[in-house]
């Protein structure tokens, strides 16, 4: 088949490809386009080489037919037939061009995919040499075609549906990434499944998209085709595993892109006034950020602090990590201004160590959030070519510097599962708001704060829960397309027993930062409490591909899921990798005197009691929310063989 759509070429019918001369290819498009198949060899010539003279041209012509005549007798093709006075096509030969034409009627989904897969491009895309008036017309029939093509995929995938129809829309989206019409298409072949999460997904991250490359906005129809999600939605399905074997593709659409890990910057003190906090916090929030692609997954900053940045690259490929990003802040010594600073980074494949990208940027502590977008767009750029570009739903405020300071200096400190950081963490959180009200993520972190403390403080006040919904709807307000409101929302309903409550803005959370390991894992903490543990596993499983070198809490959940489907050793075990075991030292306990080993339930037991004297089966039961009742009864009666009262 000769394909003229994207990078021409001759395509054979074992799968290879001839070389052509460019002028061949313009040649064929001439004679499909503009003659009908067939053509005076001297029109033909001299609209190929028009600055030429009409002898120049007629030399040029027989020059590329005898190049081609020699490519059609080796390979067994008549791509032209020619004598002395006409030049045409060879009645053997299949173009895309025609192919596609049949995409507004076909009615088998399979042929439909392969129609528009023959869409590679535009018309005769990369094709150098020609002049004026032939470098017109193909961009005039590139436009045409352009339109056509996409006119006819989109009406075709709507009236097809299904899965093929929603796989050449995002192909197509791949070839067309502005295309207002493509994005509609998606988005109403989206809204048919009823899925209206996943149609202001597609939206915000072509509103994104638009805006990056273009400075504009979508068009006002697209726009109008989003529904703002509202505080509630339909009520959680009553067969939750059929809702979670629908969403069992998840893994393995994980599975099948690329892995990234942002390292932690190197940076040079001395003299330099910069915070030693802010790099690496910078570091955290870039990785948050690429957690909205789909297009690859981010390993989790705490996966990415325990490499070393020296010596790391073999340690990533054991971990399958594809890519890995290091970069180093230090004095800018050549710049002008007095404490001016150069971030420096580079892009490498972790298979064969090859740098894929790398570049530098200036930049003062107070404009640091502006940089390291900047490096955010440089890393999706630089992978264009291998992943989507398509589900960065970056926000676009304009942020003030001394608010992202404070917030950047928060999240440090809320790391740790300690009171008095917590705490302090929260003001800083308070005083980014207050500088800076539009800054989403200081709202959706104060309302973490607030859910930490009540862990913390084992449930003492519900007051905390309140604060902490109150601060994650302000977040959802702000930035509706960001996961981290709907996640500490879903936190807050699970804590005071709202079991289909928390399910629902776990769905939102997950619609909204699908390779965000953290929320993921959240997730599967919820939905262990809704009992439903296959479902809990998928999601921690997931979380832990995302960021192998795990906290705590992760392994906490992993453990509690085995506890509840009976794996009492895989329960030990998976606690036992905690680096503070004294959360689960109740669970530990428990699983153990399941697996028959009293002495060492009576060890864990001692010393949960240690560090909580007061502790009772029964209070601790009342405020324990979980779906089944015999999952309760279970976690009990491992306590008392355990010899808890």
């Amino acid at each position: 088949m000769l394909h003229l759509l994207g990078t021409p070429q001759l395509r054979l019918p074992d799968g290879s490809t001839v070389e052509l001369r460019q002028k061949a290819f313009a040649l064929a498009a001439l004679l499909h386009i503009e003659y009908g198949g067939k053509a005076r060899r001297q029109a033909v010539a001299d609209r190929l080489w028009e600055t030429a003279s009409s002898a120049q041209a007629s030399t040029n012509l027989r020059q590329v037919l005898l190049n081609t005549r020699g490519l059609q007798t080796r390979h067994g093709i008549e791509l032209f037939e020619a004598d002395a006075t006409y030049i045409g096509l060879g009645h053997s030969v299949r173009l895309d061009l025609v192919e596609i034409l049949r995409l507004r009627t076909v009615v088998d989904p399979d042929e439909y995919l392969r129609l528009a897969g023959l869409y590679r491009g535009g018309f005769l895309d990369g094709l150098t040499g020609s002049a004026d008036e032939l470098s017109r017309w193909i961009e005039t029939e590139r436009t045409r075609i352009e339109n056509q093509f996409i006119a006819n995929a989109c009406t075709t995938a709507l009236r097809i549906g299904g899965a093929a129809a929603d796989q050449a829309l995002a192909r197509l989206a791949e070839v067309q990434p502005y295309s207002d019409q493509v994005c509609q298409a998606q988005m109403r072949l989206t809204r048919a499944s009823g899925d209206e999460f996943a149609v202001a997904t597609i939206f915000s991250a072509f509103r994104n998209r638009v805006w990056k490359a273009l400075r504009a906005e979508p068009e006002p129809e697209t726009a109008a085709l989003v529904v703002p999600p509202a505080p509630t939605v339909a009520a959680v399905p009553a067969n939750r595993n059929a809702r979670m074997d629908a969403r069992t593709v998840l893994g393995a659409e994980r599975a099948r892109v690329p892995r990234i890990v942002l390292l932690p910057p190197l940076q040079e003190f001395g003299r330099n006034d910069t915070p030693r906090h802010l790099a690496p916090a910078l570091i955290e929030d870039v990785t948050i950020s690429l957690c909205r692609l789909r297009s690859f997954t981010v390993i989790a900053p705490h996966s990415a602090w325990q490499f070393d940045p020296f010596s790391a690259i073999d340690e990533i490929r054991s971990h399958q990590i594809d890519y890995a990003v290091e970069s180093r802040v230090a004095v800018d010594r050549a710049a002008d201004v007095s404490g001016q600073l150069a971030l420096a980074v580079r892009l490498i494949r972790t298979a064969g160590r090859e740098i894929v990208w790398t570049d530098k940027f200036k930049f003062a502590v107070a404009e640091a959030p502006q940089r390291y977008r900047d490096l955010v767009n440089g890393i999706a750029g630089s992978l264009a070519d291998r992943v989507e570009t398509a589900e960065l739903a970056a926000e676009r405020t304009t942020r003030d510097p001394t608010a992202y300071s404070h917030y950047l200096s928060g999240r440090q400190d809320l790391r740790t599962f300690d009171l008095p950081r917590v705490r302090k963490a929260r003001k800083s959180f308070r005083v980014s708001s207050e500088l800076a009200p539009e800054l989403a993520m200081a709202e959706s972190s104060m309302a973490r704060s607030y859910v930490i403390e009540w862990v913390l403080r084992s449930g003492a006040d519900h007051a905390l829960l309140d604060k902490a919904k109150l601060h994650a709807e302000r977040a959802i307000a702000l930035d509706p397309f960001d996961g981290n409101g709907y996640r500490e929302l879903g936190r807050a309903a699970l804590f005071v027993g709202e079991l289909d409550e928390s399910l629902r803005q776990f769905e939102r959370a997950e619609q909204y930062a699908p390779n965000h390991a953290d929320v993921l894992a959240d997730y599967a903490d919820t939905l262990t409490h809704n009992s439903d543990f296959p479902a809990a596993r998928q999601r921690i499983e997931a979380a832990l591909l995302l960021n192998p070198i795990p906290p705590d809490e992760y392994w906490w959940t992993l453990g509690g899921i085995n506890y509840f489907q009976g794996l009492w050793q895989d329960a030990m075990a998976a606690l036992q990798r905690m680096k503070n075991q004294e959360p689960a030292l109740r669970l530990l306990a428990a699983a153990a005197a399941m697996e028959g080993d009293k002495e060492l339930a009576r060890q864990y037991r001692l010393r949960a009691l240690s560090l909580q004297p007061d502790f009772t089966i029964a209070n601790w039961a009342r405020r324990l929310p979980m779906r089944d009742p015999a999952d309760v009864d279970l976690y009990i009666e491992g306590l008392r063989r355990a010899g808890f009262k």
